[in-house]
């Protein structure tokens, strides 16, 4: 087995942003993804809005990979950019710098980013198992049509969205409760359509379904509500994907046998292909993002996220948030499965949030391998050289924005 400068373990939009910023850096890099599909929640979740890289009130907060992979989710398909978003105040969200794309189309994008910047990518493989010794992790165990290979590497970034490195070697995690949430692409009214399900992964209600149709189903908004499941195990996995299926074929069976619609007007086209969960695992972070912590200086920020479901807040991200408490020196976490908890964590679980982690995880990962420390001990200054070279803005000072 090749031995690796660093692997990234997840192919969602923090993995393919850690994979291409450490390939574009110079490292010999691997991407594993455990489906067929990259982009993760993005593309085989179907949850296809590049949520705000803006505060609402004219301000872009979000640059480099963020702003580039936003940009290029439109490339091989339908969607715009608002062109007024600069103009906005207290902008709603789809007023703002967004974008809603194709998730076929986005996989595409996504192939050609990791092609340009020479990533060896693996689909179809399942990390099984972590083998850490002397305080680092060595290599990892991965089930592929090969059978059980071993891949070797000197930093490793966990972009799984469920902190499964942790999980692998026995640590602690932080849990959360998730909704039967549910994106379907379907044929409605002659045109494709998005059709949100019930409820959001918050709970929110969507409107979508009346409550005729979830009667209909068995079911009621209430009660959807109410069925979360806190954490992950391999049966709430299949349960989860089950209940909100059945809820859709229940939904589809009304509009037909109500003669709202028939089975050559509104029918399914694409089901999502991973559970749609928001907040399964985060790690213990040397420094936890929690409530209240919007308008907060950050000493070691990686960049700034703007709340995507209220204009007006925006939260600098710290570095110490992407390094474990405890485990192996030479583990960096991204995406969903960083160090958030709480509302910090609705906030850090979205598209910009995973790609400015994931982007920054890269960075780190490359930096501390060629000057020869563990990420941990990683200068800042160094880092904040790198960014401040590719014009990714660190601080609020650095855009003069102000609390409103």
């Amino acid at each position: 087995m090749e031995l690796y400068d660093i692997a990234v373990v997840g192919g969602g939009v923090a993995g393919i942003a850690a994979a291409v910023q450490s390939a574009r850096f110079g490292m010999k890099t691997i991407l594993v993804e455990k489906t067929a599909l990259i982009g993760g929640l993005a593309t085989s979740g179907l949850v296809n809005v590049f949520l705000p890289l803006c505060d609402g009130n004219g301000h872009q907060v979000s640059f480099g990979l963020c702003e580039e992979m936003l940009r290029r989710s439109i490339v091989y398909g339908p969607g715009e950019i608002p062109p007024g978003w600069k103009n906005e105040r207290n902008g709603t969200e789809r007023k703002r710098f967004i974008a809603v794309f194709s998730p076929a189309s986005f996989v595409l994008a996504l192939d050609e980013m990791l092609d340009e910047a020479g990533v060896d990518v693996w689909l179809d493989s399942l990390v099984c198992g972590v083998l850490a010794e002397d305080g680092m992790v060595k290599r990892l165990e991965i089930e592929n049509e090969s059978g059980r290979v071993e891949l070797r590497a000197k930093r490793f970034v966990d972009a799984s969205g469920s902190a499964v490195l942790a999980r692998r070697l026995g640590q602690n995690v932080v849990t959360d409760d998730n909704y039967f949430s549910s994106w379907t692409l379907e044929f409605k009214s002659g045109a494709p359509y998005m059709n949100y399900g019930p409820i959001y992964g918050n709970g929110v209600p969507t409107g979508i379904f009346s409550d005729d149709d979830l009667r209909s189903a068995g079911t009621s908004l209430a009660e959807l509500r109410e069925a979360k499941r806190h954490g992950i195990t391999g049966k709430q996995v299949s349960e989860y994907l089950r209940v909100t299926r059945r809820c859709l074929r229940s939904y589809y069976a009304y509009a037909y046998d109500s003669g709202k619609s028939d089975r050559n007007s509104l029918y399914p086209l694409k089901l999502p292909i991973m559970p749609q969960y928001r907040k399964i695992c985060a790690i213990h972070a040397k420094t936890m993002m929690r409530d209240g912590g919007d308008w907060t200086h950050v000493k070691d920020s990686v960049g700034m996220v703007a709340d995507w479901r209220r204009a007006g807040f925006v939260w600098e991200v710290p570095y110490s948030a992407l390094i474990p408490k405890q485990g192996p020196c030479n583990v960096l976490y991204a995406g969903r499965c960083i160090g958030a908890i709480g509302d910090a964590w609705e906030v850090m679980r979205v598209i910009p949030s995973a790609v400015l982690t994931g982007q920054a995880a890269g960075l780190a990962a490359a930096l501390s391998l060629r000057d020869g420390v563990a990420p941990a001990k990683l200068s800042y200054a160094r880092f904040t050289e790198e960014f401040r070279a590719a014009a990714i803005p660190l601080h609020f000072d650095d855009l003069g924005l102000r609390r409103p």
